[in-house]
């Protein structure tokens, strides 16, 4: 099953109740497993953006101070292209809303009938990437195992052990440390101690010390190699858009 962080933003408590646990129960109909973390405040969202990585938001468009359109087009114009859905009752607001290019609507009256629509419309519109893969061979024979699946690797001298999602053992691997980094680091693997090669798909909070995944595990993380992760982080967000420390 895959994890996937997800923000919700509105200034209304009830909603954001209704709104999370509808997500939730859509998504895992998808076999995606929805952290969903909510905000009443435009700012209060943007400030945790800077140390999680959200797949998904989605915005009231009706908030004091900033509202959630406003907000969509502050986003795109730092090149975050996050994927946004609006929640609104406003249709009048629509066509301005087109222009921060939001993947689906939902109208507060209707969320229980809205969301798993607007949501199964966004999953099928998303492009279908080919799976990348990295081949494993050990005394048990020759196996491919999906990176979106590789949550990091541990190193164990000669001995690597691969981490997989939804896997309480790990699997050995005889290849060096460096060969693995070498190989993965332009797939979005980053070394962020000298014994672990982690995945940032599966990264959910960069401290000083740990990194967090999605499934609460923490890894250690090198103090010397603390700022170099948040910027490599934050390469990968302006490039591809979708991570932001």
């Amino acid at each position: 099953m895959k994890h996937w962080n997800i923000a919700v933003c509105d200034d209304d408590r009830v909603a954001l109740n209704i709104l999370t646990g509808a997500i939730v129960s859509a998504f895992s109909g998808h076999d995606i497993e929805a952290h969903v973390d909510v905000f009443e405040t435009p700012k209060a969202l943007l400030d945790k953006m800077k140390s999680v990585h959200y797949e998904l938001i989605f915005l009231d468009i009706e908030m004091p101070d900033l509202d959630g359109i406003t907000l969509g087009r502050q986003l795109r114009r730092t090149n975050n292209l996050i994927d946004i859905i609006y929640i609104s009752n406003r249709e009048d607001l629509v066509f301005d809303a087109l222009r921060v290019n939001p993947r689906g609507f939902i109208r507060k009256s209707r969320f229980l009938q809205d969301v798993p629509g607007v949501i199964s419309a966004y999953l099928d519109a998303r492009p279908k990437e080919e799976k990348e893969t990295l081949l494993i061979q050990n005394t048990s024979g020759i196996r491919e195992v999906a990176l979106d699946e590789l949550m990091y690797i541990e190193g164990a001298g000669k001995i690597q052990y691969v981490h997989l999602a939804d896997r309480d053992e790990p699997i050995p691997l005889h290849r060096r440390l460096q060969e693995l980094e070498d190989e993965l680091t332009e797939k979005g693997f980053f070394r962020i101690h000298k014994g672990y090669l982690v995945n940032y798909r599966f990264i959910r909070h960069i401290g000083d010390t740990e990194v967090t995944l999605n499934n609460t595990e923490n890894i250690p993380l090198s103090r010397r190699k603390a700022q170099e992760t948040r910027n490599w982080y934050m390469e990968l967000m302006q490039s591809g858009g979708s991570l932001v420390l």
